[in-house]
């Protein structure tokens, strides 16, 4: 099958513009004409088009998954059949790759495939979690709901996301910009006073001479620097894409002060959120613990939800699965237990992951006002010793004359 993009007039005289999914160019005139379209012109998609989208698709396909289960929950919600439903999404996708992806979903489903089946094709886009929560809304009947609350999900993980990315724009832009001025006064103001300096034949104070070796390094070795930087980065990616390395680096960033507790919260909000969703819908703790699995790359948790599927085949609470490793306090452990004892574990995972997104956005509010005064104090400290060491010669020069 391929996807080709047309234009022409109805029979109202209204110009038209769209993608068509047909096995040949024939094939799709002969629907276009059944549909009562008059063609101007008609091309198929061609692949380095299709390939430019991909790419841009692959960059952007969370937003995209997002944006398409908010729409079916929306048109589902208005008591659509599946396949209306999803005509209405495609009438209002612009992108030809995606256009193309829900017209297959659509067919697939026209000759027999379940939903979930048809969404499981693009694993891509809609991961194991995705597709076993679809599976189990349609089971139970009630796959509006699980299209809301998958939506519902998406977003909240994006809107965390954007929070963190806005809180650390501000910071790492003051970082920058404090380089910048280091790179500056090293490479262009100090060697500048270093020639004045060594005309006069004085021995220099120890701080101007430990600036002009800083300047001397940047500005004439700095193909040296670069290499060096370059090979760290080489080793640094060699040894990560090792086991015992990843984790290594995972158990190290768990162990970071600050960083560690931004880790495990984001870690606990992601996992209440998606385990509280599949429990919700009628999905296994078994399969939903191997679904959550998917979503995470840090050794560590990966082992705590690996052991915790383990327990739980051998008839452990899932309270008890997750006690073992650093992951989860007592707090978190309890109310799971309490709500394992009220039957109300997706409930109470959910309030779980609420109060722990409230509690990342005060940290990150915390880290942001602690990192802006570091960093004006280290472009500071800076400031001030290149003024001192520019400032200590020129008081001998003045001593010497006076």
């Amino acid at each position: 099958m391929a996807i080709y993009e047309y234009r022409g007039i109805n029979s109202r005289g209204k110009n038209l513009k769209g993608l068509l999914d047909a096995s040949s160019v024939e094939n799709a005139r002969e629907k276009l004409k059944g549909q009562g379209v008059f063609l101007q012109s008609i091309q198929e998609v061609t692949k380095s088009k299709r390939q430019f989208n991909l790419s841009f698709s692959f960059t952007v396909k969370r937003n995209i998954v997002t944006q398409i289960t908010r729409q079916l929950s929306f048109l589902l919600s208005a008591s659509l059949p599946v396949d209306s439903a999803i005509e209405g999404v495609i009438d209002q996708t612009e992108d030809s790759e995606i256009k193309k992806m829900m017209i297959g979903i659509k067919e697939k489903i026209k000759e027999g495939k379940s939903v979930s089946q048809a969404f499981s094709d693009h694993p891509e886009y809609f991961n194991k979690m995705y597709i076993s929560t679809l599976h189990a809304g349609e089971v139970s009947g009630k796959l509006d709901v699980v299209f809301e609350r998958l939506s519902t999900m998406y977003e909240k993980s994006q809107a965390l996301k954007s929070k963190l990315r806005a809180s650390l724009t501000y910071p790492s832009l003051m970082l920058v910009f404090a380089v910048l001025i280091i790179v500056f006064l090293v490479s262009f103001l100090i060697p500048t006073f270093a020639k004045m300096f060594v005309e006069f034949g004085q021995v220099l104070p120890l701080p101007t001479r430990i600036l002009i070796g800083i300047s001397n390094i940047v500005t004439k070795a700095w193909w040296a620097i670069l290499l060096f930087l370059a090979l760290l980065a080489f080793i640094f990616n060699r040894v990560y894409k090792n086991e015992k390395g990843k984790k290594y680096f995972d158990l190290l960033v768990l162990r970071l002060p600050i960083i560690k507790n931004l880790v495990l919260g984001t870690f606990t909000v992601r996992f209440s959120y998606t385990m509280s969703l599949m429990l919700y819908n009628g999905v296994g703790i078994i399969e939903s613990l191997e679904n959550t699995l998917g979503i995470f790359r840090n050794v560590v948790f990966k082992d705590l939800l690996n052991n915790a599927i383990d327990m739980v085949r051998k008839g452990e609470k899932l309270s008890r699965a997750l006690a073992s490793g650093i992951v989860f306090n007592s707090s978190i452990l309890g109310m799971i237990h309490a709500g394992e004892a009220g039957d109300r574990v997706p409930d109470v995972l959910e309030k779980i992951g609420a109060y722990a997104e409230v509690e990342i956005e005060e940290r990150i509010k915390t880290l942001t006002s602690l990192i802006e005064p570091v960093v004006i104090m280290i472009i500071g400290l800076f400031v001030g010793f290149v003024v001192l060491a520019i400032m200590l010669p020129i008081f001998q020069v003045n001593q010497m004359f006076g």
